[in-house]
C-alpha cells in the first residue's frame, strides 16, 4: 500500500535463548550514529526482537554491543560485516541463517561518505577521482550484495522489512540530465540496468566527463539515487517484503564530523518506526522523512 503524502508513522506503544526472539533483525553500520540508535531503540521498547549489530569492525562493534546492553538493552549481537567484502557478506548470512534461521528486519545503513578527503583525518587525501570507486562500490554494490545474500531468509518471515537509509544528498533533483532522472525513475528499470548504470558512473567520474554525461558532482548523492531507485525496484519485484527508504535528516555523526545539526536519535525515529509498524500496515517502495511519506 501507498500512503499519501500527509500519511505519517506513529508508535505503538536480559539474554534470552536464540529460539525464544519472535524476530531477528540486521542493522548494518552500528556500531555509532544511527544504526546503533536505531539498536538502542528497539532493544528498549522491543523485547522479541534481537538487533544484530552488523559492523565492518570488530572492537567497535563489540564495544556498542557492551554499551547497549549497559544502557538497558540485552538483546543485541555482533555480525562481522564489510560491505566492502564479500566474504564477510555470504559469512554473515550463514551465521545468521545457522543461527536463527531467518532474518525478519534488515536495516541498511552503513556507508561511506567524503565530506572531507580525508574522511577527517582517517585516511590519506582521496580526489574526488579516486572517491566513486570506494563510495558506489560500498553504498551501492555493498548494500545490494548484502540484500540479496538475505533475501531467502527474509522471505521466511512472516512480515519481513527492508529499511534502506538514504539522504536528502539523494534527491532526484541532484541529477541535472532529465534523461538521468528518466532513467532512474522507470517503472521497467531492473536491478542488472542500475546496476549497469552505476558502473558507468563510476567509469564517466574516473575519465573526468560525468557532469558532461548528465552525473551530478557527488559520489555520495549518486550512491543514494542508486539505493532510493533499489528500495522502488525491489518493493516491486518483493512484493510480500515491505521495502522502504528513510531520509534521516543531516545528523550529528561520525560521518560529518558531528555537524550536523539532527541529533542521531532522532534520525533513527522514522526507521525504528517502520521496524515497529503493525504487520496489517503494509508500505512499500515509500520514501519518509520524519515520520511523513515524501517524494523523492
Amino acid at each position: 500500500m501507498m500512503p499519501n503524502q500527509a500519511h505519517a508513522l506513529s508508535s505503538q506503544s536480559s539474554s534470552k535463548p536464540r529460539s525464544s526472539f519472535k524476530r531477528v533483525a540486521l542493522i548494518t553500520g552500528s556500531n555509532k550514529g544511527i544504526g546503533k540508535e536505531i539498536a538502542r531503540k528497539i532493544g528498549k521498547e522491543d523485547d522479541q526482537t534481537i538487533c544484530l549489530l552488523g559492523c565492518r569492525d570488530e572492537e567497535l562493534g563489540r564495544a556498542a554491543v557492551r554499551e547497549l546492553i549497559d544502557d538497558g538493552c540485552p538483546n543485541v549481537a555482533f555480525v562481522h560485516v564489510d560491505l566492502s567484502d564479500i566474504s564477510t557478506i555470504r559469512q554473515a548470512a550463514k551465521t545468521i541463517e545457522e543461527e536463527y534461521g531467518q532474518c525478519d528486519i534488515l536495516v541498511n545503513n552503513a556507508a561511506v561518505c567524503f565530506n572531507d578527503p580525508t574522511l577527517y583525518g582517517k585516511v590519506s587525501h582521496t580526489p574526488f577521482v579516486q572517491q566513486a570507486d570506494l563510495t558506489v562500490r560500498t553504498n551501492f554494490f555493498g548494500t545490494l550484495s548484502l540484500t540479496q545474500s538475505l533475501l531467502p531468509l527474509l522471505r521466511k518471515s512472516s512480515s519481513p522489512r527492508i529499511i534502506n537509509i538514504a539522504s536528502s544528498a539523494g534527491r532526484l533533483a541532484i541529477l541535472p540530465s532529465q534523461q538521468r532522472r528518466d532513467d532512474f525513475t522507470s517503472e521497467n528499470l531492473t536491478l542488472e540496468q542500475l546496476e549497469g548504470y552505476m558502473e558507468e558512473f563510476i567509469r564517466n567520474v574516473q575519465d573526468g566527463t560525468h557532469q558532461n554525461k548528465g552525473w551530478p558532482n557527488t559520489c555520495y548523492g549518486a550512491s543514494k539515487v542508486a539505493i532510493i531507485a533499489m528500495t522502488k525496484i525491489m518493493a516491486r519485484s518483493e512484493s510480500n517484503i515491505m521495502v522502504n527508504s528513510v531520509d534521516p535528516g543531516y545528523c550529528a555523526t561520525h560521518q560529518n564530523n558531528n555537524q550536523g545539526y539532527v541529533p542521531a536519535e532522532r534520525g533513527a525515529t522514522t526507521p525504528f518506526l517502520l521496524v515497529t509498524l503493525p504487520d496489517d500496515q503494509f508500505f512499500t517502495a515509500v520514501h519518509w522523512y520524519e515520520e511523513q511519506a515524501i517524494k523523492w
